[in-house]
């Protein structure tokens, strides 16, 4: 389940496609910095999307699916009911509506940086929490015997599973920045940072585990974890000093490390767990990619960018340099609230403006290429 669209596809034992379905999502923006998701419909395009795949099987085929995964972006988060019901909409990992929280934290950046291997910004689910509980009318008049607050995939996983769980896996748990790297699980320092309280968020669980059922079916829900993991996973194992970019909405770059270690200017993150291992992973992001280009198409009023795109490549020799801002600054900056703009004053075609775009997302990439390459060449 991702920004724009939530897809389903089964493989054979070869790693054969044998089904696939796909469904677009909707993402509302704001100019104040909201960005959010109907929780409803993303629920609805995951079961759909399910359902589509299964239902063009015979019987046959259903009864031999052995397994299913479940992936999700990462960091988006809202509030919920114990009955299942959505209490707020889904707030995107690139909502910043909760900066102004941070700067209170500031004191405390270099011990959220060691406990969660994260940078302190707003992109993360914990402010957007402590958002919810503060100024969400719905959230303030829900019992807290009754609330649930969590990123997108432990409210999935409830309407999807036979036993409806209330869990998450350590990979989704870690991006909400409330999650201890050392102790894999909820640290009781950071929740009392953010004003978040414990008891309202899920149970965590290794990211290869038994989760239950998909509901209706006798398929088993044995791996969960964030999008990014999925992606570094689905390549094959990487060699030593290989890293993998993967651009979706954002544009990542992914590394597994040989051991734990921290970074000052990119992430670390949890690359795998299971009961009885847990490997980690350096990351680089860049906010704005697919996204960049749908924020350009809308923002100048250009028809078929994507389209157009290709033949634009070839025509533009020399594009104008593009800040791309948008969803902010990713790393090794880590900025929000910045504005997307050209550094020259002249006036662009829209051929400039767009290959500008794509100049400015493979610039981002390479800076970060560069610096993992000075950590471990």
């Amino acid at each position: 389940q991702g920004s724009h669209s939530s897809r389903a596809v089964l493989f054979d034992n070869n790693g054969r496609i044998v089904a696939d379905a796909a469904q677009k999502v909707t993402l509302n923006r704001n100019s104040t910095g909201h960005v959010e998701h109907d929780a409803v419909q993303l629920l609805d395009s995951v079961t759909y999307v399910i359902r589509q795949v299964l239902s063009s099987l015979d019987g046959q085929q259903l009864e031999q699916v052995a397994a299913c995964g479940i992936a999700t972006q990462r960091s988006t988060v809202l509030a919920w009911d114990d009955d299942g019901k959505a209490l707020s909409p889904a707030l995107s990992w690139q909502d910043v509506r909760a900066e102004a929280l941070l700067k209170k934290l500031k004191p405390n950046e270099l011990e959220i940086r060691r406990l969660t291997g994260l940078p302190l910004t707003p992109y993360y689910s914990a402010s957007k929490m402590n958002w919810l509980l503060n100024e969400s009318d719905s959230v303030k008049h829900c019992s807290r015997e009754q609330l649930r607050l969590s990123p997108l995939i432990s409210y999935l996983l409830f309407h999807l599973l036979e036993n409806r769980p209330y869990s998450i896996d350590h990979s989704n748990a870690q991006r909400t920045q409330l999650f201890a790297l050392d102790s894999l699980t909820w640290s009781e320092q950071l929740c009392n940072w953010f004003g978040v309280d414990s008891s309202l968020l899920p149970g965590c669980m290794p990211m290869c585990a038994s989760y239950g059922r998909l509901a209706d079916t006798h398929i088993p829900v044995t791996a969960v974890c964030g999008d990014q993991n999925a992606a570094m996973f689905g390549t094959g194992a990487l060699e030593p000093g290989v890293a993998l970019v993967n651009i979706g909405s954002g544009a990542f770059v992914l590394r597994e490390l040989g051991q734990f270690s921290n970074s000052t200017s990119q992430l670390t993150g949890i690359a795998y767990s299971d009961m009885s291992r847990v490997s980690y992973m350096r990351e680089a992001t860049v906010n704005g990619a697919a996204n960049a280009l749908s924020w350009a198409e809308q923002q100048w009023h250009v028809d078929d960018l994507l389209g157009r795109l290709p033949g634009w490549i070839e025509q533009v020799n020399e594009p104008p340099v593009f800040i791309n801002a948008v969803g902010g600054l990713g790393t090794p900056w880590m900025q929000a609230g910045l504005h997307s703009s050209f550094t020259g004053s002249g006036s662009y075609t829209d051929a400039e403006k767009a290959v500008a775009v794509i100049e400015s997302i493979v610039f981002m990439i390479q800076v970060n290429l560069e610096l993992m390459n000075t950590e471990t060449p």
